[in-house]
């Protein structure tokens, strides 16, 4: 039997023998390659004495009792060749060193005298050359005990299960025992350990379920799961609102001044509209909200100019004026407003320059200026708000429409005077995507008996600041505890290298709900800064890093929506929001993200307020607290003349499960089909529609798509090379692009209209005109062939005519007596019921006389008067 039953990895033992005198030992050997030899080597000389009766070869499965022939030393090395009989099989065999028997005595094998009792035996393998298909390394030494199965209930799943499972096994293993009063010791414990269990087995079924999206019950769960097919659980986003400022000097707020809303507690402790805020401390913070003004850069000072609180329209000296629905501009009085006197002007004010306000409204006769100056500071990007002051009708505050009130952000501002009436004033525009929703009134004849004239029914409010909702937090997240220490065996004699890894840090937020929002575009219009998309809005909070040990490093960490992009240096955090609101942070883990090192302290400042809860209503912000800065300015006002709005409630899980595993589907990421190329540049604003086609050039195909541009009919050089190259990234491989302008093709119709006896045919012909006229009427509906209402291949019938024309008061009947493109002749016959296009082709009839080329309309009416 084989000495060396001792596995071990390193071979101290070994190390000893090499150099003794008194001991010996087997190093290695070589098996012949005819397998009839052995080459033994010894770690010294061999003996001299060696012969056969000292070799004993054992083992062997089919070939066994194999016997050695020869032995010889081998010269210049100590070692010996061993002849053996036969050779062995795959089996594993065993060399031995032993004492020749003496005659006639019984073999006991002893070890050969000098030879070290581990070292006298050595196993081998006759085939170790042989060429095999496996790895020829040894199996593990220590393989694992063998388990034997446990007998387990596995419908034992509840506290009541486990517990009758108990005691039907105590009944087998301890029969004597038939106690079950709840008292009883063995009672108590086999209740707590059903009780355990019972929330064991809770604990293995919640997370068997939050492995799957459609059985997960937690809100993190679903959103991680989510994430992974590209689709992001989103937390909602805070609300925002207009908020507008009087002042009766001018003054500057501070960065960190906030508003909010009324209440009684809060108005019990204001002084005016505004507050300290230490008057707050002692009001339920659930009795109001809280709204932060939003400046670039964030926390910039706020400068008010007290003549912006109420700025007035300018009329030229005309009367009973309106801006009409979608106006774009607008004139503004840029001077101080006359003294009032209560009688009549002197002939020495007569003589003088007077104000033309005084005429506007007809109530007040004003004292001379002698010298206007200009009072207003507006500038490009500044935000008015138009509100109707005073109803149209009886000129009382309290008749006016609080629907009539609108932001513009302005655009472009031009100073003017006016020569004729001696007046400065301001020209403004604003975009069109901030055109008036609604017709407003600046000055009116009252109705009799009064028939007075009025002004001012309309004013703009400037000092209008931009407000989200949230409350500003400060919260010391804790340190981070180093966790195991990890160390590396190193050679004998050298001190092994040692880490301490950190431990988990996974910090909650104190406060909820966590604002959430989109970063405002504070250059863009007015109506399109307060929407938000809550799928883009991100947590608003920063957290910072304080190094306080050597291996540590301070600085500010990134919120990111996920890790899974950042590298391993990257201060990247994910905050997770719970099902209870509350923010968990989750940092990296040194592959995806930097993991913060042990010892490093972390704070982070963040806001409180999300959801529905700030879609406040008009005039429910009134109250400014001033943490720094206090104003001392009794015309001080704050209001918010429109509903804050955007606030929108965290998605539900219901339809996170629904959504998430069709949300690729929804986005095209690649373009393969015509239809694609289509799709993908109708998703530039700027286009109403996009159409396009595969055509085949001889060698490949070439992706033409056609655009059609949003309120134009002409799409400019710059307009198709921007689409092109937003198409670029999605164009397919083998495919050319090529990006044009839609083909425009002129129309001409004729019809013959029957007109009412009792109307003129000079207002039905213009109201035909109108209705079938390539603008924008002045209600905001769209003449029948405006650029807006037709696209790519869209037929022209001559139902759809005919009726929009009968719809006109005054029109007795309608014939259409033509309806043919102005590119190629009429049909003689009658005109056709429908007129089709071609897939790239879009109808025109602009009716213009410097056009023609662009479409005519012929009326032949009758009848009238």
């Amino acid at each position: 039997m084989s000495t060396n039953a001792l596995l071990c990895r390193v071979p101290e033992r070994r190390r000893k023998l090499v150099g003794q005198t008194r001991w010996n030992g087997i190093d290695y050997l070589e098996v012949d390659d005819d397998q009839l030899g052995l080459t033994v080597y010894f770690f010294a000389a061999p003996p001299q004495d060696l012969g056969i009766a000292n070799i004993r070869i054992d083992g062997g499965r089919r070939i066994t009792g194999i016997r050695a022939l020869t032995v010889a030393a081998v010269a210049d090395a100590a070692a010996v060749h061993i002849a053996l009989d036969r050779y062995g099989d795959f089996s594993t065999y065993t060399l031995r060193l032993i004492e020749a028997p003496i005659d006639n005595e019984p073999a006991d094998e002893k070890i050969l005298a000098g030879f070290d009792p581990r070292y006298a035996s050595l196993d081998f393998n006759f085939k170790i050359e042989c060429p095999g298909d496996f790895d020829c390394a040894a199996a593990t030494p220590c393989p694992p005990a063998a388990l034997t199965t446990p007998n387990i209930d596995y419908l034992a799943k509840d506290y009541e299960t486990f517990r009758q499972l108990m005691l039907d096994r105590l009944a087998v293993t301890m029969p004597d025992w038939r106690e079950r009063h709840v008292p009883d010791i063995g009672i108590t414990l086999v209740e707590l350990l059903a009780y355990a269990a019972d929330q064991l087995s809770y604990y293995q079924d919640a997370v068997s379920a939050e492995a799957y999206l459609d059985t997960a019950r937690t809100r993190i769960s679903v959103r991680r799961h989510a994430r992974l097919v590209d689709y992001r659980l989103h937390e909602g986003c805070n609300a925002r609102a207009w908020l507008a400022i009087a002042c009766g000097a001018d003054v500057s707020l501070g960065g960190d001044t906030y508003f909010v809303t009324r209440h009684a507690e809060v108005a019990r402790r204001a002084h005016g509209q505004t507050l300290r805020e230490g008057d707050l401390e002692a009001v339920d913070a659930s009795l109001y909200e809280v709204f932060a003004p939003v400046t670039e850069p964030p926390n910039a000072d706020i400068a008010l100019v007290a003549l912006h609180s109420t700025i007035r329209f300018y009329s030229w000296g005309d009367q009973e004026c309106c801006l009409p629905k979608g106006a774009i501009r607008a004139t503004l009085l840029d001077e101080a407003p006359p003294a009032a006197t209560d009688g009549q002007a002197t002939p020495s004010q007569k003589s003088e320059k007077s104000d033309a306000s005084a005429s506007a409204d007809g109530s007040k006769t004003y004292a001379a200026v002698a010298e206007p100056k200009r009072i207003l500071k507006l500038k490009v990007g500044d935000v008015l708000i138009f509100e109707e002051v005073l109803g149209p009708t009886t000129g009382n505050p309290a008749d006016a429409d609080p629907a009539h009130r609108h932001a513009v952000r302005i655009t472009r501002i031009t100073e003017r005077t006016d020569a004729l009436l001696g007046h400065l004033v301001l020209d403004i525009e604003w975009a069109r995507a901030d055109a008036l929703p609604f017709a407003l009134c600046v000055s009116a004849r009252l109705p009799a008996p009064d028939c007075g004239r009025i002004g001012d029914i309309s004013v703009a409010r400037g000092n209008v600041i931009l407000v989200d909702h949230g409350r500003r937090r400060e919260q010391s997240l804790g340190s981070v505890e180093p966790g195991s220490v990890v160390a590396e065996c190193g050679c004998d004699g050298v001190v092994p290298e040692s880490a301490t890894r950190p431990a988990t840090f996974a910090p909650a937020l104190e406060w909820a709900p966590l604002t959430h929002r989109e970063k405002p575009l504070l250059t863009g219009p007015a109506t399109t800064t307060l929407q938000q998309d809550p799928q883009r809005a991100s947590a608003d909070i920063a957290i910072t890093e304080t190094a306080f040990t050597p291996g540590a490093s301070g600085g500010d960490w990134s919120v990111r929506n996920d890790l899974l992009a950042s590298e391993a240096g990257a201060r990247d955090v994910v905050v997770e929001v719970d099902d209870d609101g509350i923010g968990h942070l989750r940092f990296g883990d040194g592959r995806c993200g930097r993991q913060p090192a042990a010892g490093s302290a972390f704070s982070a400042k963040y806001r409180t307020g999300n959801g529905l809860a700030g879609n406040v209503p008009t005039g429910a912000i009134g109250y400014a607290v001033f943490v720094s800065r206090v104003i001392d300015d009794p015309d001080f006002a704050v209001r918010n003349p429109l509903p804050a709005q955007g606030g929108i409630a965290p998605e539900t899980l219901a339809h996170a499960k629904l959504a998430a595993p069709h949300a690729f589907r929804a986005r095209l990421l690649r373009a393969i089909t015509a239809d694609d190329y289509a799709r993908l540049a109708e998703n530039d604003p700027k286009l109403q529609r996009a159409n396009a086609r595969l055509v085949w050039t001889g060698s490949w195909y070439e992706a033409a798509v056609a655009i059609d541009p949003m309120g134009s009919e002409i799409a400019t050089s710059a307009l198709c090379r921007e689409i092109d190259r937003k198409l670029e990234r999605y164009r397919r491989l083998g495919h050319d692009l090529a990006v044009r302008p839609a083909r425009y093709v002129a129309l001409r119709v004729r019809l013959q209209v029957c007109v009412k006896p009792e109307y003129l045919r000079g207002h039905v012909a213009a109201a035909i005109d109108e209705a079938l006229s390539s603008h924008r009427h002045a209600n905001g509906s769209l003449g029948f062939f405006h650029p807006d209402r037709l696209s790519f291949g869209e037929n022209i019938y001559a139902s759809d005519l005919i009726a929009a024309v009968q719809s006109i008061d005054g029109v007795e009947s309608v014939a259409l007596l033509q309806l043919s493109r102005l590119d190629r002749p009429p049909d003689t016959g009658a005109a056709p019921d429908v007129l089709r296009l071609a897939p790239f082709e879009i109808a025109q009839l602009d009716n213009d006389p410097s056009f023609p080329e662009h479409g005519k309309l012929d009326l032949n009416l009758g009848g009238g008067r």
